[in-house]
C-alpha cells in the first residue's frame, strides 16, 4: 500500500494503546535481551568462542527493543504520555540509545521521509539506482559495522547529549542500567571481554535487522515510484519474528 506523508499513522482497532500490552511488549522483548546476556558467562566457561554466537540474537533481540521505543516516541505502548516517555528512556538505558534524540530523529523521518533529508533514507533511497551487485553490498553493510556512522548521533555516548542527560537526571540511570548489564554479561568481572559484546551485536546485527525493516517498508526498485513510498505488510509469524514485533507497520 502506497501513501503520502500526510496521510501516515493510521493503526487497525486492535492496535490502539493499552497498558496490558505496553507491559507484555517490554517484558517479552527485554527479558530475551537479559537472559542471553547472563547465558554469555556460562557458555565462556566451555569455549571462549561461544559466547559470541549468541550475537545475531543479541542483535535481533536489541533491535526488537528499539520497536518498543518507536511505539514510545509516538505514546502509542501505553495509555499514559507520561509512562511512554519514562519506559522510552528506560529501553534507551539498556540499548544505549538517547531516546529524545531517537524520538527527534524518527519524528523527522515521518515529515520528509523519501527526500534526501529523511534520517532513516539511507537504508533505502538509492536502491532503484544500484546493480544487483550493488544492492547485496548494501544488504550486508551493517553486518560490518558501517551503518554505525549513520546512527551514532542517538548513541548515549555522543557528548552532544550529556548536558541534557546529566540535567534531567537521566545520565545516572543510563550508567547504573549499563553497570547492571556488565555485571551479568561479564559473569560479574570473570570474563571482561564480553563487556564488548552487546554493543558489537547492536552495530552489527542489530543495525542489520533495522535496514531490512526500513528496506522492506520504504524500499523501491526502480524510477517510477514516487518520493514517499510506504509499503505495509500483512501479519505472519516470520515478520512478527524479525520486523514488526507490535504491527507499527500499518500505514494509509
Amino acid at each position: 500500500m502506497e501513501a503520502s506523508a500526510a496521510t501516515v499513522g493510521l493503526r487497525p482497532e486492535w492496535a490502539v494503546p493499552s497498558n496490558r500490552a505496553g507491559w507484555f511488549a517490554v517484558i517479552r522483548n527485554a527479558l530475551p535481551y537479559f537472559l542471553l546476556l547472563a547465558l554469555a558467562p556460562v557458555l565462556a566457561k566451555r569455549s571462549r568462542i561461544a559466547p559470541w554466537l549468541l550475537s545475531p540474537l543479541l542483535g535481533l533481540v536489541s533491535y526488537r527493543i528499539t520497536i518498543v521505543m518507536h511505539d514510545c516516541t509516538h505514546r502509542s505502548l501505553f495509555t499514559s504520555a507520561r509512562l511512554n516517555g519514562w519506559m522510552g528512556r528506560l529501553l534507551g538505558a539498556i540499548t544505549g540509545i538517547d531516546f529524545e534524540s531517537f524520538k527527534a530523529q524518527h519524528w523527522r523521518h515521518h515529515q520528509v521521509y523519501g527526500r534526501s533529508s529523511d534520517p532513516q533514507g539511507f537504508h533505502y533511497a538509492a536502491l532503484h539506482a544500484m546493480t544487483p551487485g550493488q544492492f547485496r553490498r548494501h544488504v550486508f553493510r551493517p553486518l560490518l559495522g558501517f551503518n554505525l556512522v549513520y546512527t551514532s548521533r542517538e548513541s548515549v555516548l555522543d557528548p552532544r547529549h550529556w548536558r541534557r542527560l546529566l540535567g534531567r537526571g537521566e545520565m545516572f540511570l543510563i550508567v547504573a542500567v549499563q553497570a547492571a548489564l556488565l555485571v551479568v554479561v561479564t559473569g560479574a568481572g570473570r570474563y571482561w571481554m564480553l563487556a564488548v559484546l552487546p554493543f558489537a551485536s547492536a552495530v552489527t546485527f542489530g543495525l542489520f535487522f533495522s535496514q531490512l525493516r526500513g528496506i522492506a517498508e520504504h524500499g523501491v526498485a526502480d524510477n517510477t515510484a514516487r518520493t514517499g513510498y510506504v509499503r505495509s505488510h500483512a501479519p505472519n509469524w516470520l515478520d512478527r519474528i524479525l520486523f514488526y514485533n507490535l504491527n507499527f507497520n500499518y500505514h494509509r
